[in-house]
């Protein structure tokens, strides 16, 4: 799966940060995990074809001078088997390695960097992230849906709900026992529940269904408070200037709706192009 493997385990607990601040503040422009390295800060972007680290400068630019090198010691979950990799200047710019990632989806990430050729001091950090695998999790699912398809009890209410996948999606019953009727009329329940449209909450914002995982999955975060969607309960959907955005919490609907060009670029600036209302 990786190349150029190092004889040595590492050890997370021994390795010394003394001088470099690495606290993370947020999600980055580009979509990756921000932190403070000295008077730096750094964007760790994880692709499923490789690792970035982009040093931002003035308006969150990326800066990286052509010549800077270094070293990336990656580790996957708990095991004590070490990669190591020379990273090079990319054409973003940025700083990284090309490495297929694909087979550690949704894995923690652990990596010890060291950028050098970008000043007087090279830039040593330690880094955390995983691939996502852009699925929704089972919990958020069973908020979205909120009801069996087939007795209309609250889910939860008889224990963890059943899932039960048809083709590419998933509902959840309330009971083993609505298994076989869920399944006997599949389509007609699917269409149903990815096709709901959300009950209104306030003036312009509603709850989102099932038929949002999609756009939910992609948008990923709040963009007032840069929080996971799900995080708080059903996400808000918010009509933004004909566009669908999603939000942590209603509380959030009011900033929004005050600046959306604002946070339309900011989603944009992401990547993200949020789905007609």
């Amino acid at each position: 799966m990786f190349a150029q493997e190092a004889a040595a385990p590492h050890n997370h607990a021994g390795h010394d940060h003394a001088g470099h601040s690495h606290a993370t503040e947020a999600t980055g422009p580009h979509g990756g995990t921000v932190q403070s390295v000295g008077d730096r800060r750094i964007e760790t972007v994880i692709a499923d074809k490789g690792i970035m680290f982009m040093i931002l400068g003035k308006n969150d630019q990326p800066i990286a001078p052509p010549d800077a090198t270094g070293t990336l010691k990656l580790q996957v979950g708990d095991s004590e088997k070490e990669y190591t990799y020379q990273l090079k200047t990319l054409k973003n710019p940025a700083i990284g390695v090309g490495v297929d990632l694909s087979k550690v989806v949704d894995q923690p990430l652990h990596m010890n960097v060291e950028i050098t050729n970008i000043g007087s001091q090279p830039l040593v950090f330690h880094a955390m992230g995983k691939l996502a695998s852009g699925k929704l999790s089972d919990e958020l699912l069973v908020s979205l849906q909120a009801t069996c398809p087939v007795s209309g009890q609250p889910l939860g209410s008889m224990g963890k709900p059943p899932k039960v996948t048809i083709g590419d999606k998933s509902l959840f019953v309330c009971c083993a026992g609505c298994t076989d009727k869920l399944e006997a009329n599949a389509d007609a329940y699917i269409k149903k529940y990815y096709t709901a449209e959300g009950e209104k909450v306030r003036d312009g914002v509603y709850k989102s269904t099932l038929a949002d995982t999609a756009s939910i999955a992609a948008q990923k975060t709040c963009p007032v408070m840069d929080e996971p969607l799900g995080g708080m309960g059903v996400p808000g959907k918010v009509n933004v200037n004909g566009k669908a955005v999603y939000i942590c919490c209603p509380g959030c609907a009011k900033k929004l709706v005050a600046e959306p060009d604002k946070y339309l670029a900011d989603l944009k600036a992401k990547g993200i192009t949020p789905p007609a209302f």
